[in-house]
């Protein structure tokens, strides 16, 4: 058993020893190709990835609504509601509720109903195999202390798309 905690101890030194390291510029670009490749993937195998593309749709359609919407003054930093959608192919949209329970107030509900339809055609080309022309979708309200930074599948598509222009 202490043979075993050696050999592990001394892999480890010589791992983390400088002359074997690479580099942090090397890690970094290491972890764009694997992106890049996994996106290639996705997009040669696309049955594969349908969990993903279902997360990053819900992601998309929520980057453009919140894009047009502008939520009344007064709306709580906590407050969600979930929309139901109907929506044809081409992202059309022919109907949008709330579904309560809601946590906006009336003055909210109304708003966020007018940046969905504002907000169309929505986001479809890319998306046609996870599609769904009836769907729910939850919006949560900004909460005026975040930096707005940008959400992690935007983050991704743009490195993605640096390594591509490269």
């Amino acid at each position: 058993m202490l043979g075993v905690v050696l050999v592990a101890l001394s892999f480890s030194i010589q791992a983390a020893s400088p002359s074997k390291h690479p580099s942090v510029d090397q890690a970094a670009r290491d972890r764009q190709g694997q992106a890049s490749q996994s996106a290639q993937w996705c997009q040669d195998h696309p049955e594969r990835c349908v969990a993903q593309n279902n997360l990053r749709y819900a992601e998309v359609l929520r980057d453009a609504i919140l894009a047009k919407w502008h939520p009344p003054a007064g709306l709580a930093a906590d407050a969600s509601c979930i929309l139901d959608l109907r929506q044809t192919s081409g992202g059309r949209v022919t109907s949008v509720q709330a579904v309560e329970p809601c946590g906006f107030d009336a003055a909210g509900r109304d708003s966020i109903v007018a940046a969905v339809l504002k907000a169309q055609p929505l986001p479809y080309e890319g998306y046609e195999q996870v599609f769904r022309p009836q769907l729910r979708l939850q919006i949560s309200a900004p909460d005026p202390d975040d930096d707005a930074k940008p959400s992690r599948w935007r983050r991704l598509r743009d490195r993605v798309d640096a390594i591509r222009d490269r």
